[in-house]
């Protein structure tokens, strides 16, 4: 009787972890009538570029890392709202000026392949930017286009170039400047 009473212990002790895995999972598949698996999901990234230019082996000069340093999304069913996020504190001693950058805009993703691994991203942008120096001072709309690759549903990376037109605050003219893709992020989607 003792045999049959740890058995049926060991039994549940070994099987309760993967029933409590299963739902964890399952608030992932909450909306499998949505065509895609991050919609309805939160999204958070960082930019990595920094970090990975230290990586790279006789890579001694300075980079240009952009001037978004965090991307936070919000996905309904199809289309995301999102903030961009910059700000650059630099000492005294150099000649570098500090900025801030703050950007509002919906964004739009598309799948490329089957698996859904890759995928671009179109969406607006009305952004302010302001340096310590006024002279890049900007109230502008951008256009953005973005390339990303899924590791996972919860893991990806992301580059994005932007198509800037807007008022030069500084200069008191308009200007139109395309932003290649400088940065490199790390993307935690969050359910």
């Amino acid at each position: 009787m003792k045999n049959i009473l740890l058995l049926i212990c060991a039994i549940v002790i070994f099987t309760f972890p993967a029933y409590a895995q299963e739902n964890v999972y399952a608030q992932e598949d909450l909306y499998e009538d949505d065509p895609y698996f991050w919609s309805y999901t939160r999204e958070v990234g960082v930019n990595f570029t920094p970090l990975v230019s230290k990586l790279v082996p006789f890579n001694l000069g300075q980079n240009n890392a952009g001037n978004v340093g965090l991307i936070w999304k919000k996905y309904y069913s199809q289309r995301a709202f999102r903030i961009s996020l910059g700000a650059k504190l630099s000492d005294f001693s150099t000649d570098q000026s500090n900025f801030f950058f703050l950007g509002l805009g919906l964004e739009k993703r598309f799948p490329i392949s089957k698996d859904k691994k890759f995928s671009y991203s179109s969406g607006w942008e009305l952004f302010v930017q302001g340096t310590e120096s006024g002279d890049e001072d900007a109230l502008a709309i951008r256009k953005l286009y973005g390339f990303e690759y899924h590791f996972s549903k919860r893991i990806f990376l992301s580059t994005e170039a932007a198509l800037n037109m807007g008022l030069d605050i500084s200069e008191g003219g308009f200007f139109f400047q395309f932003s290649l893709p400088a940065a490199l992020f790390v993307n935690v989607r969050l359910y």
